[in-house]
């Protein structure tokens, strides 16, 4: 069941964000109530849908990575991008921001995946990850 990996890479910043947050404990009861909620919710996914979308995300990364390791950073970039936006527009990827819609109104201030304070908030080439 992949269900749980997604759910748990959605959930990533939320955890790191959560550890660097004080935190009542009225907080930490919505949190938790809010994050019953999106499992729920992500149980009405279609399995078969969600294992089709892991599968095209291993296979895009492993192509990457190979351009990557050829030195084609530009068609790795283009391939990353083009992805995201073909991912952007899929059902399931609709589905799963339905989901985590709630989480968004409670922890407004998440941190970008792809900024850090180090790098001025620039973002980084797909290689570089």
């Amino acid at each position: 069941m992949k269900k749980p990996f997604v759910f748990c890479l959605l959930f990533l910043p939320v955890g790191a964000t959560a550890q660097n947050m004080p935190m009542s404990e009225a907080q930490m009861q919505q949190l938790m109530q809010q994050a019953q909620t999106m499992q729920n919710c992500m149980a009405n996914i279609d399995e078969a849908e969600m294992e089709a979308f892991q599968q095209k995300a291993e296979a895009m990364d492993a192509e990457v990575k190979a351009l990557c390791a050829e030195g084609k950073r530009d068609a790795a970039m283009a391939r990353a991008m083009a992805f995201g936006k073909e991912t952007a527009q899929s059902s399931i990827m609709r589905d799963m921001k339905k989901c985590g819609e709630g989480m968004k109104n409670l922890m407004p201030n998440l941190p970008k995946t792809a900024q850090t304070p180090e790098d001025g908030g620039k973002p980084r080439h797909i290689c570089d990850e």
